[in-house]
């Protein structure tokens, strides 16, 4: 650039490093190759040192020291997948579920409401029409079966959606949940066998 005799460029890298998990690495320093504990540890020490700033330096390798003396403490993490009860919303013309799908969840309706179809071949036939305290998909549940219906929303939807695992909990420690939920699988037509109240 300025001017003068261009000269050879030469890289000479100090080492290559890489931990292999369970306090095992491999390192080349030097020309020098290791493997094992050496190797994690020589690793953990140059990360150590790359890291900005010696108060931040020192927590974490009082936290990798006292990782090597102590269990590990196992955290059990519950993130957006939980199967906890939730809230959904549905808009007019969205369906909760289809006929055949797996019955995995009771719906309670908390405002709108929504259609159950069932469906034979190409036909579709309104088995009802249900409301606001009303709820559907136990049947699945109960009979731990595939969807027999479809439902489809009708007006905005709020839903309060619980999990299969959360129903059998309820149905199993309140008998009195159960036992509504089984009279009215027992009060529905046979031919309906719906999701939901029985057509009126």
């Amino acid at each position: 650039m300025r001017g003068g005799s261009r000269k050879v460029f030469a890289f000479y890298g100090l080492g290559k490093m890489g931990s292999l998990g369970h306090r095992s690495a491999v390192a080349e320093i030097f020309g020098v190759r290791l493997s094992g504990f050496l190797a994690w540890w020589m690793w953990r020490t140059v990360y150590l040192m790359k890291m900005p700033g010696w108060g931040r330096r020192l927590k974490v390798a009082v936290a990798w020291t006292l990782d090597l003396v102590l269990p590990p403490e196992l955290v059990q993490l519950r993130l957006g997948g939980s199967r906890g009860a939730s809230r959904e919303h549905y808009e007019p013309g969205q369906d909760v579920f289809h006929q055949g799908e797996v019955g995995d969840r009771l719906y309670l309706i908390l405002k709108g409401e929504v259609e159950v179809f069932r469906e034979d071949g190409e036909q579709s036939r309104l088995l009802a029409r249900l409301g606001p305290g009303e709820w559907f998909g136990e049947m699945a549940l109960l009979r731990q079966t595939m969807r027999n219906a479809t439902v489809r929303c009708v007006s905005p939807l709020d839903l309060l959606s619980l999990p299969r695992e959360e129903f059998g909990v309820l149905a199993t420690h309140i008998p009195d949940l159960r036992q509504r939920f089984e009279r009215v699988a027992q009060e529905r037509s046979p031919e309906a066998g719906v999701d939901g109240k029985q057509e009126r």
